[in-house]
């Protein structure tokens, strides 16, 4: 009776410790995808062109708070074909968010990941205004060589019950 006793303690301390790695191996996937999303937007910003061809500013690098204009994400369907997600079409009809997947299973149901970007102009020092390097406007500076525009790509999500979200930090320069 008393090895019986002593085997399922054992028993269930095993099972809690596994149950314990799987939440923590769901949260630490879930985080990846998260951080997978927003680092791929923020290589976007940093590689793609900033203007198209008749030099109008892309949706993406347009100044604006918490938006998910210009931000677009392609997922695969449970039978092979794509769709394509978006922001919205322009900055008047534009989601506060742009809602992406969390799995790594194409069809797969699951949790979901919001996505938003921020992205201002960055201010030059001015001894005249006291503008401080850093600061930031949604307003564009006048600037002969370009300008410098910074932007916040923040992704939420859950993960294994808790509310979760980060954010990374970009900065390039516009000819």
């Amino acid at each position: 009776m008393v090895a019986t006793v002593l085997l399922s303690m054992m028993i269930l301390g095993i099972l809690q410790t596994m149950i314990g790695a799987y939440r923590v191996s769901a949260k630490a996937r879930a985080t990846d995808h998260a951080r997978y999303f927003i680092k791929s937007f923020a290589d976007q910003f940093l590689t793609q062109q900033t203007t198209d061809s008749a030099g109008n500013l892309l949706p993406l690098f347009t100044t604006t708070s918490a938006t998910g204009y210009g931000l677009t994400w392609t997922t695969t369907n449970a039978d092979g074909s794509q769709t394509v997600l978006t922001g919205g079409a322009d900055s008047a009809h534009a989601l506060a968010a742009i809602t992406i997947p969390l799995n790594d299973t194409p069809g797969a149901t699951g949790s979901s990941a919001t996505v938003t970007r921020t992205v201002w102009y960055l201010v030059p020092p001015d001894t005249t205004t006291g503008g401080n390097p850093g600061d930031t406007t949604l307003a564009q500076p006048v600037q002969s060589a370009g300008y410098m525009l910074r932007a916040d790509f923040t992704v939420n999500y859950t993960a294994v019950g808790q509310a979760m979200s980060n954010t990374i930090t970009v900065v390039r320069s516009v000819p």
